[in-house]
């Protein structure tokens, strides 16, 4: 137990700190927290408190709490009070970044930019408030020009370019069973291009009961992800992200892999696996904000599971469908972005 100059008694865990301390007495107080008196003297931050220490917090309206005071404190309200403040101060940053940009975008097309302009089209933009808006042009997740499309149904960016046709290089084939990726078998080339080749230009690996299947590593991959294939004898392929640290396992089996690239038909929708991992405070329906946040970002939930629980936060693994690695890491900053979650982060392995 420590207490405030005025004797207001506050119990904290044992290994606590004056930042605990001041997070204890308030939020707002350990926001603008700069200092501490422990005993009548002024002590660092790290400081060990023990029981019955009087504690004086010194404030300052500038501070911004960082984020190296995680490792610092030990309760989880204060942990998640300095995340949810560190992100609040990231923000704060992109919207400014955001407006700067609209305001120059708006320029440039001879229109004036106001932030009231973006009330009428929040749901156009999928957003649920202005500054969500400006937050995400100052990220990248929304265009300039997308934001001006929404505001001016009938705007045209006159610098869009069309971009010529991609032309596939040689010794890349498909297989069946994948559809929007192309494979480089070990050892081939192009130098027989076109002979003994099926129409559909599929390789025609045979497996033990027809085609050999080709299916993603649990962790999943998205179109943006650098790929590789890894022979499983009698199996199939299994197509894993090259940060994947499972790939660890066949160094010493060359034989197996196989290179494999993205090749994406625009007008075939189809969505890819990915494995992220959420931490959310424990409060009613923070699991239901999270459904809604994946929702509204046009992903899916394919499976969910709970991988540990704490008194303050759940931490969960979720298997998605997105479109690609852009989707996925807007999904994810807008994750970051709800109060009722801590952390939200890929799974690679």
């Amino acid at each position: 137990f420590c207490f405030t100059p005025k004797g207001m008694l506050i119990a904290l865990p044992r290994g606590a700190t004056p930042v605990d301390f001041a997070y204890a007495v308030h939020t707002d107080v350990g926001d603008t927290c700069v200092g501490a008196k422990v005993n009548g003297r002024i002590m660092p931050l790290m400081t060990e408190l023990k029981n019955g220490d009087e504690v004086e917090i010194i404030r300052s309206k500038a501070q911004v709490p960082p984020a190296a005071w995680e490792s610092v404190v030990v309760t989880g309200k204060a942990r998640a009070a300095i995340r949810r403040a560190t992100k609040n101060a990231i923000r704060k940053q992109y919207s400014g970044l955001g407006a700067r940009i609209l305001e120059r975008a708006f320029e440039r097309a001879g229109k004036t930019f106001t932030k009231e302009s973006l009330k009428p089209v929040l749901h156009r933009l999928a957003r649920k408030d202005i500054e969500d808006v400006l937050a995400s042009v100052g990220r990248g997740e929304l265009s300039s020009t997308d934001v001006m499309k929404a505001v001016f149904p009938d705007y045209k960016d006159e610098r869009v370019t069309v971009a010529p046709p991609k032309q596939r290089e040689e010794g890349w084939s498909k297989i069946r069973n994948a559809a929007g990726m192309l494979f480089q078998m070990p050892g081939t080339r192009a130098a027989k291009k076109g002979k003994d080749q099926p129409r559909d230009g599929a390789v025609p690996i045979r497996g033990v009961r027809g085609d050999l299947p080709v299916r993603f590593a649990p962790e999943g991959a998205v179109p943006g992800d650098r790929i590789v294939g890894i022979i499983q004898p009698g199996t199939g392929i299994t197509i894993y992200p090259i940060q994947s640290p499972a790939l660890q396992a066949f160094d010493d089996q060359p034989e197996r892999w196989i290179d494999v690239r993205w090749d994406i038909d625009e007008r075939t929708k189809e969505r890819f696996p990915a494995r992220i991992s959420v931490t959310a405070i424990n409060a009613p329906g923070s699991l239901a904000d999270i459904a809604q946040v994946v929702a509204s970002n046009d992903a899916n939930i394919h499976t969910l599971s709970m991988i540990r629980t704490a008194p303050d936060f759940t931490e969960m693994l979720i298997d998605l469908e997105v479109w690609d690695l852009k989707h996925l890491n807007r999904l994810l900053s807008q994750l970051k972005d709800n109060s009722s979650v801590s952390d939200a982060r890929r799974v690679n392995g």
